[in-house]
Protein backbone atom coordinates (compact mmCIF):
# COMPACT_ATOMS: atom_id res chain seq x y z
CA UNK A 1 0.00 0.00 0.00
CA UNK A 2 3.02 2.09 1.21
CA UNK A 3 4.85 1.55 -1.86
CA UNK A 4 1.96 2.13 -4.36
CA UNK A 5 1.11 5.66 -2.78
CA UNK A 6 4.60 6.96 -3.18
CA UNK A 7 4.05 5.32 -6.94
CA UNK A 8 0.89 6.75 -7.86
CA UNK A 9 2.22 10.44 -5.58
CA UNK A 10 5.42 10.71 -7.96
CA UNK A 11 3.53 9.56 -11.48
CA UNK A 12 1.27 12.63 -10.72
CA UNK A 13 4.18 14.98 -9.49
CA UNK A 14 5.56 14.13 -12.93
CA UNK A 15 3.48 14.39 -14.99
CA UNK A 16 2.82 17.92 -13.80
CA UNK A 17 6.26 18.56 -14.13
CA UNK A 18 6.61 17.24 -17.62
CA UNK A 19 3.34 18.93 -18.64
CA UNK A 20 5.13 22.09 -18.69
CA UNK A 21 7.55 20.90 -20.77
CA UNK A 22 5.48 19.35 -23.40
CA UNK A 23 4.76 22.38 -25.19
CA UNK A 24 7.96 23.88 -25.82
CA UNK A 25 9.30 20.14 -26.63
CA UNK A 26 6.39 20.37 -29.49
CA UNK A 27 7.04 22.99 -31.01
CA UNK A 28 10.73 23.03 -30.87
CA UNK A 29 10.12 19.63 -32.78
CA UNK A 30 7.46 21.00 -34.88
CA UNK A 31 10.26 23.73 -36.03
CA UNK A 32 12.63 20.99 -36.10
CA UNK A 33 10.56 19.31 -38.77
CA UNK A 34 9.69 22.05 -40.79
CA UNK A 35 13.22 23.13 -41.28
CA UNK A 36 14.24 19.19 -42.18
CA UNK A 37 11.67 19.53 -44.55
CA UNK A 38 13.38 22.41 -45.81
CA UNK A 39 16.97 21.83 -46.17
CA UNK A 40 17.96 19.89 -49.23
CA UNK A 41 20.63 17.34 -47.43
CA UNK A 42 18.95 13.99 -46.76
CA UNK A 43 18.52 13.25 -42.63
CA UNK A 44 21.21 10.78 -43.36
CA UNK A 45 23.95 13.86 -43.81
CA UNK A 46 22.20 15.79 -41.78
CA UNK A 47 23.03 13.50 -38.98
CA UNK A 48 26.75 12.88 -40.96
CA UNK A 49 27.21 16.81 -40.67
CA UNK A 50 26.82 16.76 -37.09
CA UNK A 51 28.92 13.76 -36.30
CA UNK A 52 32.01 14.80 -38.48
CA UNK A 53 31.83 18.28 -36.54
CA UNK A 54 31.79 16.29 -33.12
CA UNK A 55 34.33 13.60 -33.81
CA UNK A 56 37.07 16.49 -35.39
CA UNK A 57 36.51 18.88 -32.71
CA UNK A 58 37.26 16.47 -29.79
CA UNK A 59 40.12 14.67 -31.55
CA UNK A 60 41.35 18.16 -32.10
CA UNK A 61 40.58 19.72 -28.43
CA UNK A 62 42.38 16.02 -27.39
CA UNK A 63 45.22 16.26 -29.41
CA UNK A 64 46.54 20.30 -29.39
CA UNK A 65 44.42 21.49 -26.33
CA UNK A 66 46.95 24.37 -26.38
CA UNK A 67 48.27 24.25 -29.47
CA UNK A 68 45.08 25.34 -31.64
CA UNK A 69 42.35 27.07 -31.57
CA UNK A 70 39.92 25.36 -34.13
CA UNK A 71 36.57 25.52 -35.26
CA UNK A 72 34.96 22.91 -37.51
CA UNK A 73 31.91 23.32 -39.76
CA UNK A 74 30.56 20.83 -42.18
CA UNK A 75 27.42 21.51 -44.74
CA UNK A 76 26.84 18.18 -47.09
CA UNK A 77 30.22 16.04 -45.67
CA UNK A 78 32.39 18.98 -46.72
CA UNK A 79 34.76 20.52 -43.86
CA UNK A 80 35.79 24.13 -42.90
CA UNK A 81 38.38 24.84 -40.85
CA UNK A 82 38.66 28.09 -39.33
CA UNK A 83 40.62 29.46 -36.38
CA UNK A 84 44.81 29.42 -35.45
CA UNK A 85 47.13 26.70 -34.90
CA UNK A 86 50.83 26.86 -33.35
CA UNK A 87 52.49 25.33 -35.99
CA UNK A 88 52.71 24.20 -39.87
CA UNK A 89 53.15 20.65 -38.37
CA UNK A 90 49.71 20.95 -36.24
CA UNK A 91 47.73 22.29 -39.77
CA UNK A 92 49.30 19.78 -41.76
CA UNK A 93 47.88 17.35 -39.21
CA UNK A 94 44.87 18.77 -38.93
CA UNK A 95 44.71 17.95 -42.92
CA UNK A 96 45.18 14.38 -42.49
CA UNK A 97 42.56 14.23 -39.43
CA UNK A 98 40.14 16.05 -41.82
CA UNK A 99 40.93 13.10 -44.37
CA UNK A 100 40.86 10.07 -41.92
CA UNK A 101 37.40 11.30 -40.88
CA UNK A 102 34.27 8.82 -41.92
CA UNK A 103 31.81 10.25 -44.52
CA UNK A 104 34.17 13.31 -45.42
CA UNK A 105 33.56 14.33 -49.14
CA UNK A 106 35.87 17.21 -49.28
CA UNK A 107 37.48 19.93 -47.17
CA UNK A 108 38.61 23.62 -46.98
CA UNK A 109 41.43 24.44 -44.54
CA UNK A 110 41.50 28.33 -43.76
CA UNK A 111 43.15 27.75 -40.18
CA UNK A 112 46.59 30.19 -40.29
CA UNK A 113 49.81 29.51 -38.34
CA UNK A 114 49.98 31.86 -35.42
CA UNK A 115 48.49 33.65 -32.13
CA UNK A 116 44.99 33.13 -31.24
CA UNK A 117 42.17 35.52 -31.54
CA UNK A 118 41.43 37.74 -28.59
CA UNK A 119 38.10 37.97 -26.90
CA UNK A 120 37.33 41.37 -28.75
CA UNK A 121 38.07 39.75 -31.81
CA UNK A 122 35.92 36.94 -31.25
CA UNK A 123 32.80 39.14 -30.58
CA UNK A 124 33.47 41.10 -33.08
CA UNK A 125 32.91 38.15 -35.21
CA UNK A 126 29.84 36.74 -33.47
CA UNK A 127 28.37 40.39 -33.99
CA UNK A 128 29.23 40.39 -37.36
CA UNK A 129 27.29 36.54 -38.04
CA UNK A 130 24.13 37.51 -35.70
CA UNK A 131 23.66 40.28 -38.63
CA UNK A 132 24.76 38.07 -41.46
CA UNK A 133 22.11 35.30 -40.28
CA UNK A 134 19.51 38.26 -39.47
CA UNK A 135 19.84 39.46 -42.98
CA UNK A 136 19.72 36.17 -45.07
CA UNK A 137 16.55 35.04 -42.59
CA UNK A 138 14.58 38.34 -43.67
CA UNK A 139 15.96 37.88 -47.25
CA UNK A 140 13.13 36.13 -49.42
CA UNK A 141 15.75 35.36 -52.18
CA UNK A 142 17.70 33.11 -49.76
CA UNK A 143 16.41 30.01 -48.07
CA UNK A 144 18.50 30.34 -44.79
CA UNK A 145 18.33 26.85 -44.27
CA UNK A 146 20.38 26.32 -47.11
CA UNK A 147 23.39 28.23 -46.28
CA UNK A 148 25.75 27.80 -43.13
CA UNK A 149 27.52 31.30 -42.16
CA UNK A 150 30.82 31.04 -39.95
CA UNK A 151 33.09 33.77 -39.29
CA UNK A 152 36.70 34.42 -38.36
CA UNK A 153 38.50 37.54 -38.07
CA UNK A 154 36.15 39.60 -40.10
CA UNK A 155 36.01 36.93 -42.95
CA UNK A 156 32.38 35.64 -43.53
CA UNK A 157 32.19 31.85 -44.78
CA UNK A 158 29.00 30.82 -46.63
CA UNK A 159 28.53 26.89 -47.41
CA UNK A 160 25.64 25.26 -48.74
CA UNK A 161 23.08 23.98 -51.17
CA UNK A 162 21.95 26.60 -53.37
CA UNK A 163 20.89 27.93 -56.54
CA UNK A 164 23.58 30.58 -58.17
CA UNK A 165 21.08 33.29 -57.49
CA UNK A 166 20.85 32.62 -54.24
CA UNK A 167 24.55 32.05 -53.33
CA UNK A 168 25.29 35.25 -55.43
CA UNK A 169 22.54 37.15 -53.24
CA UNK A 170 24.10 35.71 -49.83
CA UNK A 171 27.52 36.76 -50.93
CA UNK A 172 25.76 40.69 -51.58
CA UNK A 173 24.25 40.44 -47.78
CA UNK A 174 27.26 39.29 -46.13
CA UNK A 175 29.02 41.81 -47.57
CA UNK A 176 26.97 44.63 -46.88
CA UNK A 177 27.28 43.77 -43.26
CA UNK A 178 30.20 46.25 -41.39
CA UNK A 179 32.78 44.80 -40.09
CA UNK A 180 32.68 41.88 -42.63
CA UNK A 181 36.29 42.46 -44.48
CA UNK A 182 36.23 38.72 -46.93
CA UNK A 183 33.70 36.89 -48.08
CA UNK A 184 34.81 33.17 -48.98
CA UNK A 185 31.71 31.23 -50.93
CA UNK A 186 31.81 27.05 -50.61
CA UNK A 187 28.98 26.82 -52.04
CA UNK A 188 27.43 23.93 -53.76
CA UNK A 189 25.41 24.72 -56.89
CA UNK A 190 21.98 22.87 -57.26
CA UNK A 191 21.57 24.55 -60.75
Amino acid sequence: MYRSTISMVLVVSLSGALHGCLGPAVVSAGIGAAMMSEDPRTAGTIVDDRIIVSKLSSRIKDKYPNQAKVHVTTYNNVVLLTGQVASESIKDDLQLMVLETQSVRDFKDETTVGEFSSFKEFAKDGAIKTQVVSLLTRSKDVRIVRVNTTVELGTVYLMGLVTRDEGETAAQIAASVKGASKIVKIFEYVD
